[in-house]
């Protein structure tokens, strides 16, 4: 319900999960999105509109008031449309690159891997086609530069959105530096082959002195694990951990292990692993396409391939230990200050105010 005088309703497809929870329940670490859709319904409610909540995936909806605002994650702008009032204002929440983008994306880093490896593997991400970029009136959501170009076509303004952190750590006074620059991490969720994992593990095997630490629901993709079993399992320089806690005391283990994040993805919007990483002062080894911003200076992997990624990360590796410890501390005052929930509703707030002038 509105807070206050209501003024009007707000329709959101996004994750109803944040709303069934008990009141002393407290939010998934799994995901940023947990949290961030509760408080963008929040930031609505403060402001005088009741907020209807409806998942992403629910295709049989259908709205019966007059909404003044429609916020939509995924492909149903087209869909209800018809069923909204003509000067509902429809945005476009991006949480990842285009679809088109992403998809092909994709089926570039299988056949990549199919050429280098011969084995073919089935897609993890692939996305339905949408026009909600075409058909919106405001887009709004995660990503840099490389991202916000897949959108281009539309010649429409997008505006950023900060993602937000899980967990905020102390930055690691104490880490062992000398030890922590020979331990990489990788995380990331589904789709392996998309994420660069694929890539990273060939990498790191090639380079047996350097440790990558892998967290992330590998299992669950049977044919990358019979692919890569011996990179997963029988390689001494490469652990596996799987699907992880990042409020965990394990996690908290393996961040004070690592120094750097080594993330070759090919489609994000904006990383929250990554992100989370950078919280605890992980320098970031990544592609543009991980979606972190240009200023926060990470490392880039540009087209990466096994040979760049090696190269890359035994550069870092030879750094000097207090210009590593320097790069750490610069990456973690820079999510302090940019990556937080203080910072996501900020932006938030300024959008609905600014921007739906509401």
């Amino acid at each position: 319900k509105a807070m206050g005088r209501k003024k009007g309703d707000v329709l959101i497809s996004y994750i109803t999960e944040p709303f069934t929870l008990a009141p002393s329940e407290p939010f998934s670490n799994l995901h940023t999105m947990y949290w961030e859709c509760y408080e963008i319904v929040q930031l609505f409610r403060e402001k005088g509109y009741a907020c209807d909540i409806v998942n992403a995936n629910n295709t049989r909806f259908v709205p019966k008031k007059p909404y003044v605002v429609y916020i939509d994650t995924e492909n149903s702008i087209e869909r209800l449309s018809k069923h909204l009032p003509k000067n509902c204002k429809k945005v476009f929440y991006i949480l990842i690159s285009y679809w088109k983008a992403y998809n092909d994306a994709e089926k570039c880093r299988l056949d990549a891997l199919e050429k280098r490896r011969g084995v073919r593997l089935l897609p993890r991400r692939k996305m339905l086609p949408s026009r909600n970029a075409l058909l919106a009136d405001y887009l709004v959501g995660f990503g840099n530069k490389a991202i916000f170009n897949t959108f281009k076509q539309f010649n429409k303004p997008i505006f950023f959105i900060p993602i937000s952190s899980v967990v905020k750590y102390d930055f690691p006074d104490q880490k062992d530096w000398i030890k922590a620059r020979k331990n990489f991490l990788w995380i990331g969720g589904g789709g392996a082959v998309l994420k660069g994992l694929d890539i990273a593990l060939e990498a790191f095997a090639m380079m047996p002195d350097l440790q990558l630490h892998v967290c992330g629901p590998v299992a669950a993709e049977k044919d990358f694990v019979d692919a890569y079993k011996k990179e997963l399992f029988e390689t001494p320089n490469i652990h596996v951990y799987g699907r992880i806690d990042v409020g965990g005391s394990q996690f908290a283990q393996i961040l004070d292990t690592c120094a750097a994040v080594v993330y070759p993805s090919g489609g994000e919007g904006s990383s929250g692993a990554i992100v989370q990483a950078m919280h605890a002062g992980l320098v970031p080894i990544v592609t543009h396409e991980t979606g972190i911003q240009e200023s926060a200076g990470y490392i880039p992997l540009e087209k990466p391939t096994p040979e760049s990624i090696m190269k890359t990360v035994r550069e870092f590796s030879d750094m000097p230990e207090e210009k590593i410890r320097e790069f750490s501390k610069k990456i973690w005052s820079y999510s302090r200050e940019h990556y937080t929930r203080e910072s996501f509703s900020a932006a938030y707030e300024h959008f609905i105010e600014d921007i739906l002038k509401i």
